[in-house]
C-alpha cells in the first residue's frame, strides 16, 4: 500500500499530493459537488497506483448520496483537482 503519491503531468506540472485521508472536490458542470475521501492507494497486478475513495454528492439538504469508489491515481487527479482543507 503506498501512503503518498505525486504525480507529473503530462505538462511538467506536479499536481496535488495524493495520499490516505486527503480530501478532494470536484465541480460538475450540472452544479452537484463531488467530494472524495482518499480511503487507500494501492498499485494493481501491473503496477498501476489506484486510490479507492468515499465519494459524496449532495443533492439537495433531503438527497445525498454516498458510495466507495475506484480509479487510478492519474484519473482520479484528472477529475478531483481541488484540495480541501481539513477542519
Amino acid at each position: 500500500m503506498l501512503d503518498t503519491f505525486n504525480v507529473f503531468a503530462r505538462s511538467g506540472r506536479v499536481r496535488h499530493e495524493v495520499r490516505e485521508g486527503k480530501i478532494f472536490r470536484h465541480q460538475r458542470q450540472d452544479g452537484l459537488v463531488e467530494t472524495a475521501k482518499v480511503l487507500s492507494i494501492a498499485p494493481d497486478s501491473m503496477g498501476i497506483a489506484h486510490v479507492s475513495y468515499e465519494l459524496l454528492v449532495v443533492k439537495s439538504a433531503n438527497a445525498t448520496l454516498m458510495a466507495r469508489r475506484t480509479l487510478n491515481l492519474e484519473s482520479f487527479q484528472s477529475y478531483f483537482r481541488e484540495p480541501v482543507e481539513a477542519n
